[in-house]
């Protein structure tokens, strides 16, 4: 794993005056007194890390009032990662940096977006850095883009959004994600429900390659729901594997009004 090189870039502002000699040392002013307010005490907090190529390989911004602290808790916060095909920025209310591991912890309307299309919203995110992992115990949804075909037979993209009650976990360094708890997975095909699923990443194009599901497996199309203990979606093939004595329940008028 490469090295990364860090930089902190710390803004600060200073305001100073000269006046007369005192006769006698006079006690400095409230910040009352002084017109000081609570924004003007915050200072801006940038740290980025780099690859041995100088390359920026990630970057977290925001606003704090102790930067000097190994522990930044910071607000109005924005994290950035760039990657080789698609770049990842993460925006939060509230967070807090460990400047001695890379460890960060956002919280207050979390939402990650990728130049790729993918979108993650969630209550609380940890980016633990030794494991190169995004952990969450909070409900998740996550929208995506999965390989389809379209009703001519091109290929096209399908939208599809993924949603767990956590926890929720995403290792970069594998390429995959796994939701747990009442997971749903939602497209313009049809929906899956699962106490698992696993979702397989392409590592250059960041879209998802496969989606294992597991425990108690329901998918539910215009006119049928099947059922079994596991289900395999392979993207490029458009192909569902199903395994563990999957039970199809077939709804003819349902159906009809699908066609509809």
């Amino acid at each position: 794993m490469n090295k990364i090189a860090i930089v902190l870039l710390v803004v600060f502002l200073f305001v100073g005056c000269e006046g007369k000699r005192a006769k006698a040392p006079v006690p400095p002013p409230s910040e009352e007194e002084a017109g000081i307010s609570t924004d003007q005490k915050m200072m801006a907090f940038s740290l980025s890390g780099f690859e041995k190529t100088g390359k920026k390989k990630w970057e977290v911004q925001g606003k704090s009032a102790d930067i000097m602290s190994e522990m930044v808790n910071l607000t109005d916060v924005v994290a950035k990662a760039y990657g080789d095909q698609a770049d990842m920025t993460l925006t939060a209310d509230k967070g807090s940096f460990n400047r001695a591991t890379n460890d960060a912890h956002f919280e207050s309307n979390v939402t990650v977006t990728g130049t790729n299309g993918t979108q993650m919203t969630t209550d609380a995110l940890d980016w633990k850095n030794a494991q190169q992992k995004v952990v969450t115990d909070k409900p998740v949804e996550m929208k995506s883009e999965v390989k389809g075909l379209a009703d001519d037979g091109t290929e096209t993209k399908v939208p599809t959004v993924i949603t767990c009650d956590g926890p929720m976990e995403i290792d970069y360094g594998k390429n995959y994600a796994i939701f747990n708890t009442n997971v749903k997975v939602n497209d313009d095909r049809g929906q899956l429900f699962c106490d698992k699923a696993t979702a397989y990443y392409d590592a250059k194009t960041r879209q998802v390659s496969k989606i294992v599901a597991k425990g108690n497996v329901k998918i539910v199309r215009a006119g049928s729901w099947t059922y079994s203990d596991e289900a395999t979606y392979l993207a490029p093939e458009q192909k569902i594997i199903l395994t563990g004595s999957p039970k199809v329940m077939i709804y003819p008028e349902e159906a009809k009004a699908a066609q509809k």
